[in-house]
């Protein structure tokens, strides 16, 4: 255990239930306290001189103004209770006379902000008379600015129960406490601080804190990170907790009175709350990297941009709400404004749904889309004058019939955005299909924790936590689809590109010449020559449409068909020699087909005599295939292609198609002897592309 240096000792007792004995008193155990040693010296100061303040201006304003009495009438029921201490003269008392307990239709006792109200129990007892697991409300609420001191002059000691709260059960204090008597007893917290929850000063001079409950910590007094507490004497005890069980600390503590010399320091809580309330950082730094990426993103249009500019900024917004919503949760005011925050949080997860899908599919309606959104806005908006979707009642968040509204117009966009998402880019990869599942699954996950984490103090919800977390995923998959759809228009383009350039006017003008003099003089040479012709565009058309890998008989054809043609016009200059010995493997299309126009063209019609050979061959090796054409003409240096070229335009684009399948074009080539173009395909491509269906 720590010993903190220069801390003042005593406070806490841990042992015994509450009781009346004198005997069970001394018997009192040792303190379980959780205390933070750090104190910010500036706040503290500030603070400790506006209590000074308050206690100094309570102690003038004490005394009597003349004409008027020294106490206000005594209340005889709870909402007399609460008119008395609303109109009772600062510094003047409220004195109980019997015992009050609140009814159904009662809420919570409030000393309002400026306030400066005195309680006297008298003996008698104040009950909240609520049920825990029931309706929530403590049994007096003090806002920040207002000051209350309880007292009790009675006999037998007055009593305040039977709240029941978050944080808080018996009295929530955002503004000066000071218990100089009665016993706070029989109240519940769910989290934190089953007598008291105090949020900024209290001075325990008197009475007795015992026999709470809390949820999480702080069976009898929960201190917050930015308040100050002071306990003279053995008065907190026998409160029940899983943890710190009687005074759990965050703030600013001084125990004196109880004759101890040490303080225990089980934790460091106020760092662990300034953490937790760091925790929206990297939410932060997530988003500002999104932005980064988005605004560096060539792949995204101008509309594609300002979609996810919209998106990231109502994220930011989103943030800041729930950030905004955790401080106001702490301050017993600004219910407007808290209500405020409440219902643009509602308002904005569908609306980011409803951009993503947008986004997807910017072609499908989606005016049903919006009218949800702008229905769950308004059903929200009745928040400022209804109790349907839900409302705060003192600071207690009060859900209503149609509270979960938000919950299940999102769970319907979040299924519509996921079927878009599969639909706009089918066929989608198996592998590519993970990603939207994913991101559904974090978001239900998180909604989950959202309704079932109860004992979690943090600023930002799992829920806005899963919503950035899935924009920077879903803005991933987006851009590989994006990019995938941008080479699909490349390919496309390409294979516009390769038949310009394997079907050339002149050869067809030519080969039609050819195939109509024919005619003339053999009509029968010219059906068969025609039906060639045919067959070679049509083959050509559907080589455009392969994406997959094809048969090599089936380009060998095609290039048969086309050196036939090329036979036509010359039968006398063009010799073809073919050395094929294996057939039976795969190669992407349109890749030899050119190679051997090359070899016509540029090889032997290049020759100043205009006669020569074009050898094709395909052998099979042990781990590859190699398809050859070779002329005789007069060569050219391979590394040395002009960019505007275009007479090796189809030469560049086989190239790049061998290379999308793992396979290689080599070229031997010199001024004066010949050309060879040999086509490598590794056997593993072939046979990994035909074990495909």
């Amino acid at each position: 255990m720590i010993q903190p240096p220069h801390q003042e000792t005593g406070g806490q007792i841990g042992g015994d239930p509450c009781s009346h004995d004198e005997d069970a008193k001394q018997d009192r155990g040792r303190p379980r306290i959780g205390i933070q040693k750090g104190q910010l010296m500036v706040k503290r100061g500030c603070r400790t001189a506006l209590m000074l303040f308050t206690v100094m201006l309570v102690f003038c304003l004490s005394f009597p103004i003349e004409g008027q009495a020294a106490s206000v009438p005594a209340p005889d029921t709870w909402s007399a209770l609460q008119e008395a201490l609303d109109r009772a003269p600062k510094g003047e008392c409220v004195t109980l006379t019997h015992d009050l307990t609140a009814g159904p239709s009662d809420d919570t006792l409030v000393i309002a902000a400026g306030r400066n109200a005195i309680l006297d129990l008298n003996g008698h007892t104040l009950n909240r008379n609520l049920i825990p697991g029931g309706q929530q409300s403590p049994v007096l609420s003090i806002e920040a600015g207002g000051v209350l001191t309880v007292r009790d002059s009675g006999e037998a000691p007055g009593v305040l129960t039977g709240g029941y709260y978050q944080n808080g059960g018996g009295i929530v204090n955002h503004g000066a406490l000071i218990l100089e008597g009665g016993r706070i007893t029989g109240n519940t917290a769910v989290q934190s601080g089953g007598g008291v929850a105090n949020y900024d000063t209290m001075l325990l001079l008197g009475g007795e804190i015992c026999g709470n409950d809390a949820g999480r910590d702080g069976g009898g007094i929960y201190n917050h990170p930015l308040a100050r507490l002071t306990v003279q004497g053995n008065l907190v005890f026998g409160n029940s907790a899983p943890k710190s069980s009687d005074i759990s600390n965050e703030g600013t503590i001084t125990l004196s009175g109880t004759g101890r010399e040490e303080v225990l320091v089980e934790e460091i809580p106020a760092i662990r709350s300034y953490i937790n309330k760091l925790a929206v950082m990297p939410a932060v730094v997530l988003l500002l990297a999104l932005l980064l990426g988005i605004w560096l993103d060539p792949w995204l249009s101008r509309e594609q941009k300002r979609s996810m500019h919209i998106i990231v900024g109502l994220v930011f917004l989103l943030i800041l709400q729930n950030y905004l919503e955790y401080l106001l949760s702490l301050s017993a005011g600004n219910t407007t404004l808290r209500t405020a925050m409440s219902v643009l949080g509602y308002s904005l997860r569908p609306a980011i749904l409803v951009l993503f899908c947008m986004l997807v599919a910017p072609d499908v309606h989606r005016g049903w889309t919006w009218a949800l959104v702008g229905a769950n806005c308004l059903v929200y908006l009745t928040a400022f004058f209804s109790g349907i979707a839900f409302q705060f009642i003192g600071n207690h968040f009060v859900t209503g019939p149609l509270h979960d509204t938000c919950m299940l117009v999102s769970a319907g966009l979040l299924v519509w955005l996921f079927f878009l998402s599969l639909r706009q880019f089918r066929p989608l990869p198996r592998k590519d299909s993970w990603l939207p599942l994913f991101v559904t699954v974090l978001i239900v996950a998180s909604v989950v924790l959202d309704y079932t984490s109860v004992f979690v103090d943090q600023p930002v919800s799992f829920l806005t936590i899963a919503i950035v977390i899935s924009c920077v995923f879903y803005y991933i998959w987006l851009h590989l689809q994006f990019v995938r759809r941008h080479e699909q228009e490349l390919l496309a383009g390409q294979r516009i590109q390769i038949m310009l350039s394997q079907i050339q006017p002149h050869f067809l003008f030519n080969s039609l010449e050819v195939i109509r003099r024919l005619y003339r003089r053999e009509p029968e040479t010219a059906d068969a020559a025609l039906l060639k012709f045919e067959r070679y565009l049509r083959g050509n058309m559907d080589a455009l449409a392969q994406d997959r890998l094809i048969p090599f008989r089936t380009e060998l054809e095609r290039t048969k068909l086309y050196l036939d043609l090329e036979q036509l016009r010359f039968p006398h200059e063009l010799h073809i020699v073919w050395e094929i010995r294996c057939t039976d493997f795969l190669l992407p299309s349109l890749t030899l087909q050119p190679l051997a126009e090359n070899a016509v063209r540029h090889g032997v019609r290049g020759k100043q005599s205009g006669e020569g050979t074009v050898s094709i061959g395909a052998r099979e090796y042990e781990d590859r295939y190699e398809v050859s054409v070779s002329d005789d003409g007069n060569g050219f240096d391979p590394e040395v292609i002009p960019a505007d070229d275009h007479s090796h335009i189809g030469l560049r684009n086989v190239r790049e198609r061998l290379s999308y399948a793992g396979a290689e074009l080599r070229i031997e080539s010199g001024p004066e002897s010949g050309t060879k173009a040999v086509i490598i395909i590794p056997k593993k491509t072939s046979e990994k592309e035909d074990s495909q269906p």
